[in-house]
């Protein structure tokens, strides 16, 4: 009977070792210079991408990583072209859906040598979310490496394109610089993923991390009370405000994101009106007036004079086109590594 060994998934920043972590970043811009490892650790290799959710730069991006490696990369997009899944344990299957995600990813692990997923927060179950149920599940299932192209709770591909941007823009000097995460308004409740993985990201570089956010959209305590372990470590601190405008004062970075929060998921029409009520939460060009020179992030894509302004995205502040330009070379760093 044909099998695979199991091998080492990549599914969240803190399930990396820092050694690991500080080759990947170093990976991530050696790719970009063109000075990483001659040869393409890709050919005769093959990755499936599995998308429950809609992608624009995760989904050519990890296309073009695998291709410039010498991989083939097959995309399939859940529902259009494929069943419909069930996901659990002891599920009754006698509805829409006909397969199960178990043989699903059972199958797609026998014909490829690693596999790709997105799979999006439910925005109803918060244990069920906090604990990235449905990609631990993924990854129970399958006998190849399976990366994580943005769960319930985490994006460890953006924090790594993040990562390298940081070092690339800073030379290296990441260390004590200012690193503002602050909520935005937007029109709709977003997940948690990309706040929670900046968040770790940062505080694992040594950076002197703020989250600035309402006092209704705090991020969940024991991701909190990991960043700030994570900081600690490398000399770093994180801090928390419900000021926008002291927060990004002498800010060395300001990473714009919004997220619903817990609150999504025990009173989702307070979430909203508190949304709606935050409205001038906004980088402005005067709020980046007050930073130290300081540099905009966003993981994209961004709603321009929503959650950012046209002034601040096409300014030479804006860094938001080489995040997403790192996020291919973060992406070859991985699969590099896989496949080494």
């Amino acid at each position: 009977m044909l099998t695979k060994t199991k091998a080492p998934h990549f599914l969240n920043g803190p399930s990396i070792d820092n050694d690991t972590w500080r080759a990947l970043v170093e990976s991530a811009v050696a790719h970009r210079y063109g000075t990483a490892s001659a040869g393409q650790p890709g050919a005769g290799r093959s990755i499936a991408l599995m998308f429950f959710n809609p992608s624009l730069r995760t989904r050519t991006s990890m296309e073009q990583a695998a291709a410039q490696l010498g991989a083939d990369a097959t995309t399939l997009v859940a529902g259009q072209g494929t069943w419909n899944f069930a996901w659990g344990d002891e599920v009754v299957m006698d509805g829409e859906e006909a397969e199960h995600i178990h043989e699903a990813i059972g199958v797609l692990a026998r014909y490829y040598d690693a596999l790709g997923v997105r799979v999006f927060a439910s925005g109803t179950d918060y244990e069920l979310d906090r604990t990235d149920a449905r990609m631990q599940q993924i990854a129970g299932s399958a006998t190849v490496p399976v990366v994580n192209l943005e769960s319930a709770f985490y994006h460890p591909c953006q924090a790594l394109a993040d990562a390298a941007t940081l070092t690339d823009h800073f030379d290296g000097a990441v260390e004590d610089k200012k690193f503002v995460l602050t909520w935005t308004y937007h029109p709709k409740a977003l997940p948690m993923a990309v706040p929670n993985s900046a968040l770790l990201m940062a505080s694992r570089l040594g950076m002197d991390v703020t989250v600035a956010r309402p006092p209704s959209h705090a991020l969940d305590a024991s991701l909190m009370n990991q960043a700030e372990q994570a900081a600690r470590a490398q000399d770093g601190t994180v801090t928390t405000t419900e000021d926008i405008d002291a927060a990004v004062d002498d800010a060395d970075v300001v990473y714009a994101k919004s997220w619903g929060g817990p609150l999504v998921y025990t009173d989702p029409d307070r979430e909203a009106a508190e949304r709606e009520a935050h409205r001038h939460w906004r980088v402005t060009a005067d709020r980046m007036a007050t930073t130290n020179d300081g540099i905009f992030m966003h993981c994209l894509p961004a709603r321009r004079n929503v959650v950012v302004d046209d002034a601040v995205l096409d300014s030479p502040a804006a860094q938001h086109l080489l995040q997403a330009e790192y996020r291919l070379h973060a992406q070859k760093a991985i699969l590099a590594r896989l496949w080494q």
